[in-house]
């Protein structure tokens, strides 16, 4: 009787967490607890619980008006870029002790950066831009080196304290804790006994919640999932962060399964442990480096590793590739993607339309339809 009930609560809790966003932080703030924010996933949390601040992740609020950012940015900025803007500019960051914005968000900090200069930017919180190179060429090693360190030195001015080897050591047990849970979660998706949206709400909370809460939390849903989904089983690769659950939405309603995404947000979230060998600080700088999914990863055979591993799967009946409008970069590989999973036996579905749009929502459930009845 305890995990009948038991369910619904942890469910409701990732749920909630998910779609709040910053709520949960907010809550601990005003509780006491010091919250930094992080723009992206390749910014060691790790870093960030060891000077005794809680790490949030920071998300576009995708479909809403922006008016401050229409002020200051052009037209081809994309829609993520202009949403995360308009969230500084509007005042929801300014509870923040610092916010920390990773390499592939540069354009969005020197944009805070030159309103702040210009004194048009009173709300902003702290910034700080954590430039780390995602080539895993060796020439780039002392360059990333240099900015981890000044990351630490930052998060050490802002908390008065070292980063210790004790607390580091204390931070990546808890994470490490968290990404074993979630590989279990992925496991379960394979399986097929969880929609891709429970998924994505799931696995996204983790950014979002405390991270102890959200670990107690994950551990008691994974011990009530005891349904079976059917349909085709379908693996997104997509051209932005997927911060949002309207394509699963979508591509489910016409009757399929989300078992994976080739995105963070998604399957690629917990990836592999933060390893216990060296120094603490050398460990998170290996994991951040060298095994974060990112859109920027170079070159492009560690790119592409996770989806040429998962993508020819038996239990793919399908890839949906998700090239919004706003795609700069994906468009380039999606032939040769394309040809490689059609040479391999894997049909494909390109959605081209902005899935976070409501007016898309009809317009992609009937290409999956479509799409789904010629695998069957």
């Amino acid at each position: 009787m305890a995990l009948i009930t038991e369910r619904p609560i942890a469910a409701d809790a990732l749920r909630q967490a998910y779609v709040a966003r910053l709520d949960l932080a907010r809550d601990a703030q005003h509780a006491g607890t010091r919250v930094v924010g992080l723009v992206g996933n390749t910014i060691p949390r790790e870093l960030v619980l060891a000077c005794g601040r809680l790490p949030v992740l920071v998300a576009a609020e995708r479909g809403r008006p922006t008016p401050h950012a229409d002020v200051f940015m052009e037209d081809v900025i994309p829609p993520e870029t202009r949403a995360l803007f308009e969230r500084a500019a509007r005042g929801d960051l300014e509870f923040l002790d610092l916010l920390v914005l990773s390499r592939p968000y540069g354009h969005l900090y020197y944009y805070l950066k030159e309103v702040h200069r210009l004194g048009r930017g009173p709300l902003f919180p702290p910034l700080h831009m954590f430039d780390l190179m995602q080539s895993q060429r060796q020439s780039v090693r002392a360059y990333n080196w240099n900015r981890f360190q000044t990351l630490i030195e930052r998060l050490e001015r802002l908390s008065g304290e070292e980063l210790s080897e004790r607390r580091l050591l204390q931070a990546i047990e808890l994470t490490n804790a968290i990404r074993k849970l979630q590989r279990e979660l992925l496991d379960l998706r394979w399986q097929g006994r969880l929609s891709g949206v429970d998924a994505l709400q799931a696995l996204g909370a983790g950014y979002l919640m405390p991270p102890h809460e959200y670990r107690d939390a994950l551990e008691t849903y994974l011990q009530t999932v005891d349904s079976t989904r059917g349909g085709p089983r379908l693996l997104i690769v997509t051209s932005e962060p997927l911060s949002h659950t309207e394509l699963h939405r979508a591509l489910e309603s016409a009757g399929a399964l989300v078992v994976a995404e080739d995105d963070w947000w998604g399957s690629r979230a917990p990836g592999a442990n933060v390893p216990f060998a060296g120094s603490a600080r050398e460990a998170i700088f290996q994991k951040y480096w060298l095994d974060t999914a990112s859109s920027s990863v170079y070159p492009a055979t560690a790119r592409e590793a996770w989806l040429r591993q998962h993508a020819l799967r038996p239990e793919v009946d399908g890839v949906v590739f998700y090239l919004p409008p706003s795609d700069h970069q994906l468009g380039w590989d999606y032939p040769r993607l394309n040809a490689w999973l059609s040479g391999s036996g894997k049909p494909t579905l390109l959605v081209r339309a902005d899935a976070t749009i409501p007016q898309s929502f009809d317009s992609i459930r009937f290409q999956a339809e479509r799409f789904l009845e010629s695998l069957t």
